[in-house]
C-alpha cells in the first residue's frame, strides 16, 4: 500500500492557519434510507415489480415476498440467474445459479415456475449516494484493507467477518498501486489508457451496498500519482515527469504531483467513488517520489512541494465534501517523526496539508523503522511505536486549530516482528486510540488477517 519504508516530506506555509469545517459524520438515516432495515412487505413488492426482468413475477402471503419467473426457451439456470443479479442477496451470479438450482431440482424446463430465492429484503435506491452511511458519529473507523483481486473472491466473506467484530469499515483499492482499475470505469483516461484491465469488482455501487448492508462503512483507496499504468499508457505521456536534461517525459512509474491533468485524474475517479456511494475517499501516494534528484527530474523545489499537494487535497475536498463523504490522506511515518529537511521532499507536512482532510493515516509500521531507531534494538517488536507517531503528528496540527483526525495504519504482517501475533495487532490498536488517534486500519499487503480475526475475536449475540 502505502509504501515500504519512510522517506521524506514538505514545509509549513507561512499566514494564518486554514481551519476550513471538516467533515462531522453522517449516521445512516432511520427508516426506508437504512439500508440496513428490512422494507414493509408492500413497500418491497412494489419496489421489485418495478424491477422485475422479464418473465418474473412478485407475490405476497403471510410468509412474505415471493418471486417466481416463467422460464422461456433458450434460457438456463445461469442465464436466470444473470438477470435477477441485480436484485438478490447473493453476491455472485454463481451463487445465485447455485441457489436457484437448488430451489428447483427440476432445472429450468420451458414455460416452468422457478422461485427465485434470495431476493433482497431492502428497497434499494436508485442513488447509491441515499445508501450512504458516513462516518459513525464518535468519528471512529476501526476495520481492515483489501486489493481489487482479493475483493473479487473474499469480498462478503471479509464483510462479514468485520461485522461479526463490531468492526466498521474496510479499505477497497478503487486504482491500484500499478495503476489499474479494479472495476468498469467511466473515467476518460482509463478508457483511453484501458486501465481497467481487470474486473474484480462488476458492479462498484453493488459491493458498497453489500457493505452497508452489513454497516460497514467502505473508504475507496486511489494511490494518486504513484502510477505506472497511466505514466506508460497515456497518450503522449503528457502526465509524466520530465527528463531534466531534456524536458522530455521519462517512465520513472510516477505522474507529476504537479500536473493538473495527473490531478484531475484522481479528482474524476474520487468523484466516481462517492457517486457510487463510498463513504470515504482515501489519498495514497499523494507526494513527490523521493527517489528522483533535480539532476535527472523536472519537479517543484522541495519547499513548495506541500503547498502544491496542499492545493489539490483542497481540490479533491471540494468533491467529497460537496457530496457528503469524507477524505483521508496516507502520510508516511517521517512526516510525524522525520527531520523537516526530508519531510520537504515528500510534500507531506502536517501543519500544510493536513487541515484540508478529514482524516490522515500515518504509517508508522514499527518495522519499518531501522534497528536503533528511539533506542529500540529492533522497532518492528514494539507495537506501541504506533503511538509515538501519533503524539508527534497531533502536537504538529494542534497549534493549526484543525480538527482533522489521525486514524493510523496498523501492520497486520510479521515483518521483523517475531512476537507478531494477536496480541500484537490488538496492542497496536490499543496504542493507536490511547496516543490521541481516532479508529485505525489494519494493512495486510496479502490480505492476511488470521491475527486480525483471532485478536478481535466475534462478538457474542445477545
Amino acid at each position: 500500500m502505502a509504501s515500504a519504508a519512510p522517506p521524506p516530506g514538505d514545509a509549513a506555509d507561512g499566514g494564518a492557519p486554514d481551519k476550513r469545517a471538516t467533515y462531522a459524520g453522517n449516521p445512516s438515516k432511520p427508516g426506508r434510507y437504512d439500508v440496513s432495515v428490512p422494507a414493509a412487505p408492500s413497500e418491497l413488492a412494489e419496489f421489485l415489480r418495478t424491477h422485475m426482468p422479464a418473465g418474473g413475477a412478485v407475490t405476497t402471503d403471510d410468509a412474505g415476498v415471493k418471486v417466481t419467473h416463467t422460464v422461456a426457451a433458450g434460457q438456463t439456470i445461469t442465464s436466470i440467474a444473470a438477470t435477477y443479479l441485480s436484485i438478490s442477496e447473493l453476491y455472485t451470479a454463481n451463487e445465485l445459479a447455485n441457489a436457484i438450482t437448488k430451489k428447483n431440482p427440476k432445472g429450468a424446463i420451458v414455460g416452468n415456475k422457478l422461485e427465485i430465492p434470495g431476493v433482497v429484503t431492502r428497497v434499494l435506491r436508485d442513488d447509491p449516494k441515499e445508501e450512504r452511511l458516513g462516518w459513525p458519529e464518535e468519528k471512529a473507523l476501526r476495520g481492515v484493507f483489501v486489493t481489487g483481486p482479493y475483493a473479487g473472491i473474499r469480498w462478503v466473506d471479509t464483510l462479514d467477518k468485520l461485522a461479526e467484530r463490531g468492526l466498521n469499515a474496510v479499505v477497497l483499492d478503487q486504482k491500484d498501486y500499478e495503476g489499474y482499475i479494479n472495476y468498469p470505469s467511466k473515467v476518460p483516461l482509463v478508457l483511453e489508457t484501458g486501465a481497467a484491465r481487470n474486473l474484480h469488482i462488476p458492479d462498484l455501487a453493488r459491493a458498497i451496498r453489500f457493505a452497508h448492508w452489513r454497516g460497514i462503512r467502505v473508504i475507496l483507496r486511489i494511490p494518486c500519482f504513484h502510477d505506472p499504468w497511466t505514466d506508460k499508457h497515456a497518450k503522449d505521456a503528457r502526465l509524466s515527469i520530465k527528463f531534466a536534461p531534456t524536458g522530455k517525459p521519462i517512465h520513472v512509474d510516477w505522474l507529476d504531483p504537479n500536473n493538473t491533468e495527473a490531478q484531475d485524474y484522481a479528482i474524476a475517479l474520487a468523484k466516481e467513488g462517492v457517486d457510487a456511494g463510498a463513504d470515504e475517499i482515501q489519498l495514497d501516494y499523494v507526494r513527490f517520489p523521493v527517489h528522483l534528484s533535480s539532476k535527472i527530474a523536472v519537479l517543484p523545489n522541495k519547499e513548495d512541494r506541500s503547498k502544491i499537494i496542499r492545493d489539490f487535497v483542497k481540490r479533491v475536498h471540494d468533491v467529497t465534501a460537496g457530496a457528503g463523504a469524507a477524505l483521508s490522506l496516507d502520510f508516511f511515518g517521517v512526516a510525524a517523526t522525520g527531520e523537516l529537511s526530508d519531510i520537504e521532499y515528500l510534500g507531506q507536512h502536517i501543519p500544510t496539508v493536513a487541515p484540508e482532510a478529514d482524516a490522515i493515516s500515518l504509517m508508522s509500521y514499527p518495522s519499518h523503522y531501522s534497528k536503533g531507531w528511539m533506542g529500540f534494538a529492533e522497532p518492528g517488536e514494539h507495537p506501541e511505536i504506533i503511538g509515538i507517531g501519533n503524539t508527534a503528528a497531533l502536537k504538529q496540527l494542534k497549534p493549526t486549530g484543525a480538527a482533522t483526525v489521525f486514524r493510523t495504519w496498523l501492520q497486520a504482517f510479521p515483518l521483523r516482528s517475531s512476537n507478531y501475533g494477536p496480541a500484537y495487532v490488538v496492542a497496536e490498536a490499543k496504542s493507536a486510540e490511547t496516543s490521541g488517534g481516532v479508529g485505525w486500519l489494519m494493512w495486510s499487503p496479502a490480505c492476511e488477517y488470521s491475527a486480525v480475526w483471532s485478536g478481535f475475536p466475534p462478538k457474542k449475540k445477545p
